[in-house]
């Protein structure tokens, strides 16, 4: 079991990116949502832009209309990722960070879903689909994850050759 230093640190992780995700979705809504009579706001002209879109699929708007499969896909990965770090003695700070990134992310998009019925995307960079706060949140942890797992390895494997 996790120090209840890990376990702070990823808690608070998780609670500081479902709070910006949720946050940044409510200031966006009322400032380009349905019924605000603006629909794009752009930053770096049509690289950069803030744009409402309502993802009913999974990442990339991929497969409309499966949000609950999404949904509950989302809780058992989360579920799995939890009972992983629950695992380690001592996990190392980067995986703490990472799974605390994952945890509020997927949290943000699932209370989207519960809550919506889809999950509120905004940012719109160049011809990439549009994405949230959540979404970054997600991306960078998994990355984080697997930056930090192969580095694990590959110290190990030199460990074990050395």
């Amino acid at each position: 079991m996790p120090a209840r230093s890990d376990i702070a640190t990823l808690t608070g992780v998780a609670a500081s990116v479902l709070l910006a995700d949720q946050i940044s979705k409510a200031l966006l809504f009322g400032l380009i949502g349905p019924g605000s009579g603006r629909k794009v706001l752009e930053i770096l002209g049509p690289w950069l832009e803030l744009k409402y879109a309502e993802n009913r699929g999974m990442a990339f708007g991929l497969f409309p209309n499966i949000g609950s499969l999404v949904t509950v896909a989302a809780i058992a990965v989360l579920a799995g990722l939890l009972w992983q770090f629950a695992r380690e003695r001592q996990p190392p700070l980067w995986q703490t960070v990472a799974t605390g990134a994952i945890a509020g992310g997927a949290l943000g998009n699932v209370l989207d879903r519960v809550r919506l019925g889809y999950v509120v995307d905004f940012i719109a960079v160049g011809p990439w689909p549009n994405f949230n706060v959540a979404d970054s949140a997600v991306t960078v942890g998994a990355l984080l994850l697997f930056w930090g797992w192969l580095r694990s390895s590959v110290a190990t494997d030199a460990n074990a050759v050395g």
